[in-house]
């Protein structure tokens, strides 16, 4: 399939397709985002929300030009890279998420979670040169916006965290215990 088809992606429900639009799906508030980096992640949770729902379709960045209008130079490039990484990747990183999820797997995921922990597991494991940290709070930062529910947050950060501190653990400082009151 092309990635034109998944600009407006098509999902079968209960039998009937259904047409969803990507406008009604991700609006970037903040087209201004000063960060190209922040502006990248965004888009390429987009990307991933609509390449999952293409089921994994081959092809070219699946996002319309228009989303990519008005964010920082080179945060459309850095997205591009990113999703690639994280198609490249995907087997591996679902294993290494469905590892680090109590009660649950990433197929029953919303689609969006899906997209936003893919995206910080694959900065923790195949980018070395993002701390992880950094990656973890830019996907809770991810999570607090796009999310499914209210409960996102929560979720992104326990998995990311647990994986980084698995495959990164130098980079990573425990928590410190909590004082007690007194």
């Amino acid at each position: 399939g092309s990635w034109s088809s998944c600009s407006r992606p098509v999902v079968r429900s209960s039998g009937r397709p259904v047409v969803i639009h990507h406008e009604a799906l991700f609006h970037m508030a903040d087209a201004s985002t000063p960060d190209p980096r922040r502006a990248a992640r965004e888009l390429a949770v987009q990307s991933l929300f609509c390449w999952d729902l293409c089921r994994h379709a081959e092809g070219g960045l699946p996002l319309p030009d228009d989303l990519a209008d008005g964010t920082p130079d080179g945060a459309a490039a850095l997205a591009a890279e990113l999703v690639e990484g994280v198609r490249t990747q995907r087997t591996p990183l679902d294993a290494a998420i469905d590892q680090r999820l109590e009660n649950w797997t990433i197929g029953r995921l919303a689609a969006t979670d899906r997209a936003i922990l893919r995206l910080g597991a694959y900065e923790i494991l195949y980018r070395a040169e993002v701390p992880p940290r950094v990656a973890i709070n830019e996907a809770v930062e991810l999570a607090k916006r796009y999310g499914s529910d209210g409960k996102t947050a929560r979720l992104v950060n326990g998995v990311l965290d647990r994986l980084a501190r698995d495959h990164r653990p130098g980079e990573v400082r425990k928590a410190k215990p909590a004082e007690p009151a007194g």
